[in-house]
């Protein structure tokens, strides 16, 4: 997984208030969606796969505590 640096974080807020001004509920919905492009992006199928399937777990897992 690739690290995003937080200039990367900023600028990709700034696309996402800019396409949902007035939506904070899809501003999150996109702000991880893109996240998750820019730390995924360059993987294989499998290592996008392994990727999804740890952050399901640790979901899972915090859920729990």
């Amino acid at each position: 997984m690739r690290q995003i640096t937080d200039e990367e974080k900023k600028m990709i807020w700034k696309e996402v208030l800019e396409e949902f001004p007035d939506d904070i509920t899809m501003q999150e919905v996109h702000y991880v969606h893109l996240l998750h492009y820019c730390q995924t992006k360059g993987m294989t199928s499998k290592e996008r796969i392994n990727f999804f399937s740890n952050i399901q777990k640790e979901s899972k897992e915090n859920s729990v505590n």
